[in-house]
């Protein structure tokens, strides 16, 4: 099993316990610093400060070096990540769905809270028909040119529905 990095509570409370206690320090160090000597103290304790912050980042790469980074079950849910793929036909669809909306958000000012969209494939995955739904503000406009914008840009039928 690839190693997992957890990080609790205790971590985090001690890190943070730390990075106080080692601020406070420097802190003291800097008032009790002559004048001469303050300019090299306050480099010197800016590079502590420096690594105090990226130390929990070492414990990251080392995780990563000894094997797989593996994301403990309670942090993402309980859902398999392998029955979520999906089909390449769908994806397709979202993404023509995505473009379409930025399109007729472009050209008639449709922003996606008042224009929803659903396309239909065939089998062979090409897009058969393209249904718009309209609501809010966007149901007072004439539907028709944007119907002919969309019949026009992806040669199918489209209609559009008031919601």
């Amino acid at each position: 099993m690839p190693p997992v990095l957890r990080l609790g509570w205790a971590d985090v409370g001690g890190y943070l316990y730390t990075l106080a206690l080692a601020s406070v320090l420097i802190a003291l160090l800097c008032a009790v610093t002559p004048a001469a000597g303050a300019p090299h103290v306050k480099l010197l304790c800016s590079l502590c400060v420096l690594c105090l912050l990226c130390a929990p980042m070492l414990r990251v790469v080392n995780t990563i070096r000894e094997g797989e980074l593996e994301i403990p079950e309670e942090w993402i849910g309980q859902e398999d990540w392998e029955e979520q793929e999906q089909d390449p036909g769908q994806v397709a669809k979202d993404v023509l769905a995505g473009q379409l909306q930025v399109l007729l958000e472009r050209e008639f000012s449709l922003s996606p809270k008042e224009c929803s969209i659903y396309c239909k494939r065939s089998d062979e995955g090409k897009i058969t028909q393209v249904t718009l739904v309209l609501s809010g503000k966007a149901i007072w406009r004439d539907p028709d040119p944007i119907k002919e914008y969309v019949q026009e840009l992806l040669g199918c039928p489209c209609s559009v529905v008031l919601d």
